[in-house]
C-alpha cells in the first residue's frame, strides 16, 4: 500500500495523519505508542514493545541515585 500524505504543523512540531486502513492493518488505535526507526532515508513505524521506556526508567533511576558521583565524573 502506497499513499501520499501531507506533513502538518502540530504546535512546534510536525506530524502526519495515518489512514485508518493502515492503523487497522497494524492493529493500532489512537493513543497507542509506536516506535520510529530511521533506516536508509526511510521512516519505519512499528508497535512499541516498551523496551525503550523500560531502559529510560532504569537510566533515570540510575542518574538520580548516583547524581553526585556522575557530577564529579563529569568534571
Amino acid at each position: 500500500m502506497i499513499r501520499t500524505v501531507k506533513i502538518c504543523r502540530q504546535g512546534n512540531s510536525a506530524g502526519i495523519r495515518l489512514p485508518k486502513a493502515y492503523l487497522d492493518h497494524l492493529g493500532l488505535s489512537i493513543g497507542d505508542r509506536v516506535a520510529l526507526t530511521l533506516r536508509q532515508d526511510r521512516i519505519e513505524i512499528a508497535r512499541a514493545d516498551g523496551s525503550y521506556e523500560r531502559a529510560m526508567d532504569i537510566g533515570r533511576r540510575f542518574a538520580t541515585r548516583y547524581r553526585r558521583t556522575l557530577a564529579k565524573l563529569a568534571r
